[in-house]
């Protein structure tokens, strides 16, 4: 009898918790909205989609997901605050046996530039910065390009900036993934993260710029399911995503 009656005084004598103590990705149902560009030849959409859902979700983010690249137009993007693309550059409309086209217009380049300028939140993903068109605005945005990768192997990322909100709590770890090597045009206070090799061989691996009034970060990672669902990987995308959105 007398535990019957302690269990509901303990729950009365309980402190409320405290308003400030909950997140404040709960408290507004007017969230910023995602358009996400995804998927190519090399690169499932099913993967990149459950991959980066993971991560949205948590900051409470909603997001269209779109394997069509004639989404992505000045239009659409007046309707969201994110750009999330993980793709290359590259369609092959007459077949794999013919060559590749890059299915990005003049205008999509000029379109993505504006919504950055204008306080778009930009954030290209692992071969975001490949085989674009060359020169352009694009990749004047981008600061950098893609050189090459080996084949998938384990390699090390370490975190060179542990300062920026978009690498806090995250630790240098290991991960299985394609080691992108990139040409950077930025200053190495805009790096993020490096890449390193077992055999030593380096690259920068993630980086920061702000462009008008907007914000971009680039993460070279996410070739396959495990590198975008490591628990570092994962971490450092909801910290983008909410740095870029400048969310708090």
């Amino acid at each position: 009898m007398r535990i019957s009656l302690l269990v509901p005084l303990l729950l009365l004598a309980a402190p409320a918790v405290p308003a400030q103590n909950v997140s404040r990705v709960y408290q507004s149902a007017q969230r910023p909205r995602c358009l996400a560009v995804i998927g190519d030849r090399y690169h499932s959409p099913v993967y990149i989609r459950e991959g980066l859902a993971a991560a949205l979700v948590r900051e409470n983010i909603p997001t269209t997901f779109v394997e069509d690249t004639s989404q992505l137009s000045a239009a659409a993007l007046a309707e969201h605050q994110l750009l999330i693309i993980l793709r290359d550059g590259m369609e092959w409309p007459a077949g794999y046996d013919k060559p590749h086209v890059k299915w990005m217009t003049p205008e999509q380049e000029r379109a993505i530039v504006d919504f950055v300028n204008r306080g778009g939140a930009f954030l290209p993903l692992h071969n975001a910065t490949a085989i674009y068109p060359p020169g352009g605005p694009y990749y004047q945005l981008l600061a950098g390009d893609f050189l090459r990768h080996p084949k998938p192997y384990t390699f090390t990322v370490r975190v060179e900036n542990k300062s920026h909100p978009v690498t806090a709590g995250v630790e240098d770890f290991q991960v299985f993934d394609e080691h992108h090597f990139v040409k950077y045009a930025l200053g190495p206070e805009n790096v993020l993260l490096r890449a390193m090799a077992p055999d030593n061989s380096e690259s920068v691996a993630g980086w920061w710029r702000e462009s008008g009034k907007g914000r971009m970060c680039f993460l070279s990672l996410g070739h396959g399911p495990e590198a975008l669902n490591h628990p570092m990987v994962q971490r450092l995308l909801r910290n983008a995503i909410n740095w870029t959105l400048r969310l708090p």
